[in-house]
């Protein structure tokens, strides 16, 4: 890969970091059977919806089934305005696949229904790509993410003997409003006119949708889909410079001062129900995933493993080091500020996922996921004084229930301001004691999530952080569980590097330890 322009900046504060290459090539580790359950409940499941959470329920069903195939796939297929030299298999509107879309157009159209294609997934086991493309919803008053190829079977495996056939993915895809300041001030009558999109021949679409999403421009110019005008679908997407990424972004602007993708449903006449919508998934080449998973847990990603308990504390890494890129796009834009493995440095090369991006994607999926029963607590940590050393508001008192009212959407809010702060070597070093303190003083709790991509800057007393720290710690926290009405299970997540004093914390708490690196990647894609 070309390194990206540099410009150094002395190191501040920070965790140890790992290499941009290392680490988290993202969120994720599905069961493809499930998924093919999800795909086959996913087109009636939501065509009433009436709540929030009828809306994360499609976005869960839908997201699990495509992740599963993002990271079962080779790379990502996409229609842009450049491809690079060596990557002309990506290219989705080459030769090698025009009969794959052709034959989901045929199919749509003897459905009467649209089918815009946006992007395709090369897959290892599979002759033909599997294609997904935009759709206006089965009420007609939002759009749909579709799914057009071979089918899923109940097993995982695709069936190579029935034809490509399109089925709903993510179905209530929002319509985009008419701004006239980005996320503050709407436009009025005259304004939503003159942005109303036209037809080829100059005519106001008005509120058909279904002209408006035929005609949708679904290049993607520098790594990115264009920006989403009013009345067009509330979806963008950004690739990497590799073509293996596949991310929802802000559909409004590249600044990040809109707002999310989001799907969106009427709840009563005249009022809407919104819900973000969150993916972010990356071509891995797992073609022999049969990993069986437990009944009464929680589908989720790579950080966040077997996840059953109705208790739960989450205790996760806010440093500057987080700040590390792990997928680079193929453009250039405004500089902006990266962790390096040993110091930040300024880089004008465009960035499709960093480590605190990929973090958060995953957390926020989970937390999306989790039952409505279910209690927890919300830490970051730093550096004490830093932006990122902090606790999420609802839960500084104790467990709280996710089902309570706007208590999930507090929670995800809270994850999504951790990269609010543009100069990372602000974020703060990696501190993490008072919040594990905080864990094991609660008795309402039974786990730990402990997520960390570097050493800890200090030991427990302030002195510099050594090797014979280590056993000091674990059994300082060893003792502290010992007093507890019940005992906490620490599962410790160590990205990119070995950390023994984290693996010695969960197996003196019989919790797990989880090591994502290079090694974890290789032997989870055989």
């Amino acid at each position: 890969m070309k390194r990206p322009n540099l410009r150094k900046l002395s190191s501040a504060q920070s965790g140890f970091g790992i290499t941009e290459t290392l680490v988290s090539l993202t969120a994720g580790i599905t069961l493809i059977s499930a998924s093919a359950v999800a795909l086959n409940s996913t087109s009636t499941l939501i065509n009433n919806s009436t709540n929030k959470a009828d809306l994360r329920q499609n976005s869960t069903n839908g997201t699990r089934l495509l992740r599963a195939e993002v990271e079962r796939s080779l790379n990502v297929l996409i229609d842009s305005d450049k491809t690079p030299s060596g990557l002309e298999h990506t290219n989705l509107k080459s030769g090698d696949y025009a009969n794959t879309l052709k034959s989901c157009q045929t199919i749509a159209q003897n459905q009467n229904v649209g089918f815009n294609p946006l992007f395709g997934l090369k897959m290892a086991d599979l002759n033909q790509p599997v294609i997904y493309g935009l759709s206006v919803n089965t009420s007609g008053k939002g759009y749909s993410l579709k799914r057009c190829g071979s089918p899923l079977m109940g097993d995982g495996r695709y069936s190579e003997t029935e034809d490509l056939h399109i089925a709903p993915v993510i179905n209530e895809i929002g319509v985009m409003p008419c701004w006239k300041e980005i996320g503050k001030t709407l436009c009025d009558k005259d304004e939503r006119q003159s942005q109303s999109p036209t037809n080829s021949n100059g005519i106001l679409t008005e509120a058909n949708l279904e002209e408006i999403v035929s005609q949708l421009d679904l290049k993607f110019i520098e790594d990115k889909t264009p920006i989403r005008g009013y009345l067009e679908p509330a979806l963008r997407v950004v690739t990497d410079e590799n073509r293996k990424l596949i991310r929802f972004i802000d559909p409004n602007n590249d600044d990040g001062d809109g707002e999310n993708s989001f799907l969106q449903t009427s709840a009563v006449v005249g009022k809407q129900t919104k819900e973000n919508l969150y993916f972010a998934g990356y071509a891995r080449a797992d073609k022999r995933l049969n990993r069986q998973g437990e009944s009464s847990g929680v589908l989720n990603g790579a950080y966040f493993r077997s996840v059953s308990s109705k208790n739960m504390n989450f205790l996760v890494d806010g440093s500057g080091s987080m700040s590390a890129c792990i997928l680079w796009g193929s453009s250039y834009g405004d500089w902006r500020i990266y962790w390096g493995g040993s110091s930040y440095y300024w880089s004008r090369k465009s960035c499709s996922l960093t480590r605190m991006e990929s973090l958060q994607h995953e957390l926020i999926t989970l937390l999306s996921d989790l039952p409505e029963d279910t209690k927890i607590t919300l830490q970051s940590f730093s550096s004490p004084g830093y932006v990122n050393h902090r606790s999420w508001s609802e839960s500084k008192n104790g467990a709280v229930v996710l089902g309570d009212s706007g208590v999930r959407d507090s929670a995800i809010a809270f994850v999504n301001t951790l990269d609010d702060e543009k100069y990372s070597y602000r974020w703060g070093g990696t501190h993490p004691w008072e919040g594990l303190d905080y864990a094991f003083a609660l008795n309402d709790t039974d786990t730990l999530y402990f997520l960390s991509d570097g050493e800890p800057s200090i030991n427990r007393n302030g002195g510099r952080w050594r090797t014979s720290d280590f056993n000091e710690t674990v059994q300082h926290y060893s003792n502290l569980n010992k007093t507890r009405s019940t005992e906490l299970k620490v599962n410790t997540i160590s990205l990119g590097l070995q950390s023994n004093w984290m693996e010695s914390l969960s197996s003196n708490t019989a919790g797990n330890y989880l090591q994502i690196d290079k090694d974890y990647l290789t032997a989870s894609n055989n």
